[in-house]
């Protein structure tokens, strides 16, 4: 995993700067931000399969949804499944493997020119789990369950997801950090560091963990329930607290 090299001080662009730009109509900037594509024939599709098929229930929306979605998609594999209200944002970006299942009220979210989400076969996405990108990508690998209501953030740096991975309810995975040491100017506008986040194969992340930008969890690991993860962990450890810690090997 790189380090992105950041200038002390330098600033950045957030979304919230992006709306404000007087230039271009609100309709352009709902399809940057939204649809991913500045084409009419891509708004409309969008549009009309989101508004039509989204909100449907049992198998038939199940069904509906694999057959039309496909044209919204960078790839759309065999036997995987979307739940109603399943919120899309810049679809041409998203890559989602065999089947996978994305549960009710989860978002796909791969705005910004640079971000994309690579989802791999057999992977659950749990009721109100949110995918979100800025300027980075989200790969997830093979075999892999994410609860509900995850929030897994990828700024400006990747956050990358092994294979055989089991993501407990309500974890949060954040790469990019803000700057604080201007004072003229907002942190939320300050360039901090993107190292991103890395998490190998075969790991198990409890309920309610926190795994934040530059940290490296190992293959074969156990992160507690509720920990909070501020450095690297090395293969087969179990880590548990608040900061988290090696509490023992699996070895």
């Amino acid at each position: 995993m790189e380090t992105e090299h950041v200038t002390p001080g330098q600033t950045r662009e957030s979304v919230v700067d992006t709306l404000s730009v007087e230039s271009g109509s609100p309709l352009q900037k709902y399809q940057d931000i939204y649809v991913g594509d500045n084409s009419l024939s891509h708004l409309i599709r969008y549009e009309f399969l989101t508004f039509f098929l989204s909100p449907i229930p049992g198998a038939l929306g199940f069904s509906l949804r694999k057959l039309f979605y496909k044209k919204l998609f960078a790839n759309l594999g065999r036997g995987t499944i979307l739940g109603p209200y399943v919120t899309l944002r810049a679809p041409k970006r998203i890559s989602l493997g065999n089947d996978v299942f994305v549960d009710n009220h989860a978002v796909l979210d791969a705005k910004g020119a640079q971000s994309n989400i690579q989802v791999g076969d057999s992977v659950l996405v749990g009721n109100s789990t949110i995918f979100s990108c800025a300027l980075a990508t989200i790969a997830v690998g093979n075999n892999v369950s994410i609860g509900p209501n995850c929030f897994i953030r990828a700024s400006r740096g990747p956050v990358t997801i092994g294979s055989f991975v089991t993501v407990g309810a309500n974890t949060v995975i954040i790469s990019g950090n803000p700057d604080y040491r201007r004072l003229d100017i907002p942190m939320m506008k300050q360039q901090g560091q993107a190292q991103g986040v890395t998490i190998g194969d075969d790991v198990w992340i409890g309920v309610g963990a926190r795994i934040i930008d530059g940290v490296k969890i190992g293959n074969g690991c156990v992160i507690g329930a509720g920990a909070v993860v501020t450095k690297n962990v090395p293969d087969f450890a179990i880590a548990a607290g608040v900061p988290a810690e090696v509490v023992k090997s699996r070895t």
